[in-house]
């Protein structure tokens, strides 16, 4: 059974909720992100897995981050995956706290910089590149940048835009058919209603395995319903004090991936930006895409994680 918290329940104010406060999923909501999830699991764990999330936002608040967390819940009570907590106290993820887990999920935390300082950040990164995994979707690349550069890097790319709006159905190539993690998607493309990011550097060619990206042959993905080609903020970054640069024309010379795997040092890396529209959350081919990243990050799911020579 699934709990239900009604919409029309009196909405938390608290400084980490939307402006007008959560939106709590409804029963029926909960049920269709249950029945998203597989029955049997794309891999049998090799051990007793633990997960560890971080959500909190501390700049944009998405709404869809409580499906989100009720998804997770949601998978370890349907397929016992892993065991989950969710911790968003920054303050104490040290190494030491971070030896009990397998893997740490960035669940639509935004700027995720403003949260980590000092030693949790240091903590952070040596976890991931010492062995564990990590996870994570939609707004987990909009954090770092000139901030904490090394969390940008961590996973291949930063937020740099969302030419591609949450209003929109959007067409995505099935990049690699074939790989592990794209066994949900049955050998197709498919199109999705959801707000999807264009990643920034350090995006480059050949830093991860890409797994799937905007179609560019989909006219809706390049064009706006004026005709004109989109656009989007330039690839650099402003400094402080200067002015807000002119938007560019979409460069239809490179890619845009929309999820991916990599290595780093002896890690593992999974990253998605579907997610930021609820009904990512009940979409039973991003679910399981969810989940066969879970397994690869947590290390039950073997995966091809090398980067990609179609995109050197």
């Amino acid at each position: 059974m699934v709990a239900s918290i009604s919409r029309g329940a009196e909405a938390e104010r608290d400084r980490s909720a939307p402006k007008g406060g959560w939106v709590h999923p409804t029963e029926e909501e909960l049920k269709k992100v249950e029945s998203a999830i597989p029955a049997k699991l794309p891999a049998p764990p090799k051990l007793d897995r633990k997960l560890l999330v971080y959500s909190l936002s501390h700049g944009f608040k998405h709404n869809s981050r409580l499906i989100g967390e009720e998804m997770l819940k949601l998978i370890e009570r349907k397929t016992a995956a892993f065991a989950l907590t969710i911790n968003n106290d920054s303050s104490r993820w040290t190494s030491a706290y971070l030896k009990q887990f397998d893997a740490i999920a960035v669940l639509n935390a935004t700027s995720l910089h403003g949260g980590f300082k000092g030693e949790n950040r240091k903590a952070f990164l040596d976890f991931v590149y010492d062995g564990g995994g990590l996870f994570g979707c939609h707004a987990a690349t909009d954090g770092g940048k000139r901030w904490w550069p090394e969390y940008s890097e961590l996973w291949g790319g930063a937020f740099g835009g969302h030419p591609w709006g949450k209003t929109g159905t959007w067409r995505i190539q099935n990049y690699d058919p074939r790989h592990a993690l794209n066994q949900c998607f049955h050998g197709t493309g498919f199109d999705i209603n959801d707000e999807l990011y264009r990643q920034i550097h350090p995006y480059r060619k050949g830093c991860f395995r890409t797994l799937t990206c905007i179609d560019l042959s989909a006219r809706q993905n390049t064009h706006n319903n004026n005709g004109k080609i989109k656009t989007t903020p330039p690839e650099a970054e402003r400094k402080p004090g200067e002015p807000k640069p002119a938007n560019v024309p979409l460069n239809l010379d490179r890619e845009y991936p929309t999820s991916w795997c990599k290595k780093a040092g002896k890690g593992r890396v999974f990253y998605a930006t579907f997610g930021h529209n609820e009904s990512a959350y009940w979409n039973p081919k991003i679910v399981e895409h969810y989940l066969r990243g879970l397994q690869y990050v947590l290390g039950d799911l073997e995966a091809d994680d090398a980067s990609d020579p179609r995109f050197l």
